[in-house]
């Protein structure tokens, strides 16, 4: 059983009469959505999926916090940001085009990694509900509760408060509408009429009724219990920085309780995803980011679920750009082989159906071999094709076009250390190192060049064959074979190993590999 099924049963046991199972995802446009960013939709998604074949009807939410304040400029974006500090995100011009919001471009951009990533969700957009009116009354409800609110909030603190503090606090954000940043302070409170008289930074000074008012929002830590009740929310996931035991998450139960008298949602914590030799930890709002676009430029999108699929919520993990690209689309080729020949176990066959994987998945050719020999012929893909389809690919399929276009994206971005380089000078020291019969096997490899072979595999059994004679113990013919191998490499290479040998001698000019040798 896979880790999103076992949520998916929790929720059932401790929610068992829900009529509809609303799971919710929550994320703030501050900068690109980054792939760390991506878990805490991919966490409810895949849950969602396995309530799905529980037989549940399922709502699936995600709520754009677009109200938030614009607290920090992020390292992509141009610093005379720094000027719309304090603004909603729907109020502060896009950096990127022309007639749009900030919070639209970041919005748009994401759904559409979403929609390649086949996530279809119901969109809430916080600032719209806001300025609709929706939440008047329950922002009215926590406005007559703010002491007990505060009380709540100060149960989590480590510092005692002051009864300054207390008197001073109001669960709530007011935007100027002349300056349209939260620079405000509340003056007083009329719980009876609902009015609130407030002044900004900026010098400007009014009144307003919170029973009809536009731009008033609750902090966070109220705002989100809120939403859990509205939108009867009965799953939902968040970050581990969230999910402390004197976090957001602790506090915000609470209020949910206290305030508004919705039992909170059933609740699982999600750990950091990082970039493999990235260095910092990832983040929105300083441009340290990897998102699901560039990811999609590497890696076919089933092995992207697979990924969150297979790691457990609390499993931190990192996601390689680097060599190990290779060995993921081998072992996940590998898996789905597997899958389709119907030899898979329960709990990797489950992971598996989570990333929809079909089976023309099949015709996909050897990302490795994609990516040695794309350099080895210069990028030339009709010699590509030429010389794979005697390894007997398919190479005339729309999966081959697709898994060579995300190789050949890897190689030229990322895969520089992996690319394949044959000596431009005969190896004479180490050559002058092998003994009579391996410099033999040389010769006779010479002599197996000047044949034509119709497969890769027909020049493969017959390099197997060089070092045979007489050689009859399987055991012992491996070793010899694998010495041999040894010796090739390092005569063309200059290294122990590389690439399966007879698709490379028969991609490399022939009379090179003969001076080499």
């Amino acid at each position: 059983m896979n880790w999103a099924k076992e949520v998916a049963l929790k929720i059932i046991e401790e929610r068992p009469n829900e009529e509809i199972y609303t799971v919710a995802s929550g994320i703030s446009p501050s900068g690109f959505v980054h792939i760390g960013n991506f878990r805490e939709i991919a966490t409810p998604y895949l849950v969602l999926q396995e309530l799905k074949k529980l037989g549940k009807k399922v709502r699936y939410i995600l709520s754009f916090d677009e109200f938030d304040r614009f607290r920090k400029v992020p390292g992509n974006i141009d610093p005379s940001y720094e000027q719309y500090i304090g603004m909603p995100y729907t109020e502060i011009p896009s950096p990127f085009t022309e007639n749009e919001s900030y919070a639209s471009y970041m919005e748009n951009r994401f759904l559409n990694e979403l929609k390649a990533m086949d996530v279809e969700v119901e969109c809430i957009y916080q600032a719209k509900e806001y300025q609709s009116g929706r939440y008047n009354k329950y922002i009215k409800i926590a406005m007559d509760n703010r002491d007990k609110i505060f009380h709540i909030i100060d149960d989590f603190r480590t510092q005692d408060s002051t009864e300054e503090e207390r008197k001073n606090y109001y669960p709530i954000s007011i935007y100027c509408p002349h300056c349209k940043k939260d620079t405000t302070k509340i003056l007083s409170y009329c719980s009876s009429t609902g009015e609130v008289e407030y002044s900004c930074n900026c010098g400007y000074r009014n009144k307003l009724n919170i029973e009809n008012a536009t731009n008033v929002k609750l902090q966070w830590k109220v705002d989100w219990p809120m939403r859990w009740m509205v939108e009867h929310v009965t799953f939902e996931t968040g970050g581990i920085d969230h999910s402390a035991s004197n976090g957001s998450k602790a506090v915000s139960e609470r209020v949910a309780r206290e305030i508004f008298h919705y039992e909170p949602p059933v609740y699982i914590p999600y750990n950091f995803i990082g970039i493999k030799g990235g260095g910092a930890k990832m983040s929105s709002s300083t441009g340290n980011v990897l998102t699901i676009t560039d990811l999609l430029k590497v890696y076919d999108k089933n092995i992207i679920w697979w990924f969150y699929a297979r790691f457990d919520n609390m499993h931190a993990f990192d996601i390689a750009l680097d060599n190990d690209v290779i060995r993921y689309y081998s072992e996940f080729d590998r898996w789905v082989k597997l899958y389709f020949n119907g030899n898979i176990d329960d709990k990797n066959k489950s992971i598996l159906d989570l990333t929809n994987v079909k089976e023309e998945y099949l015709n996909n050719p050897n990302f490795s071999y994609l990516a040695t020999f794309l350099p080895i012929v210069h990028f030339d893909v009709n010699l590509l094709k030429e010389l794979l389809s005697k390894e007997n690919i398919n190479v005339h399929t729309k999966e081959f076009n697709q898994r060579l276009e995300l190789a050949t994206y890897w190689v030229n971005n990322y895969g520089a250390d992996y690319q394949v380089h044959l000596l431009t000078e005969r190896n004479n020291e180490y050559y002058e190192s092998l003994n009579r019969l391996e410099k033999e096997w040389l010769d006779h490899t010479k002599i197996l060049l000047n044949q034509n072979y119709n497969s890769t595999n027909d020049l493969q059994t017959a390099l197997y064959d060089v070092v045979k004679d007489g050689i009859l113990v399987d055991k012992e013919l491996k070793q010899v074979q694998k010495r041999y191998f040894q010796i090739l490499y390092n005569m063309l290479l200059g290294t122990d190993q590389g690439p399966k040998l007879g698709l490379f001698l028969m991609a490399i000019d022939k009379e090179k590999i003969k001076a080499l040798l």
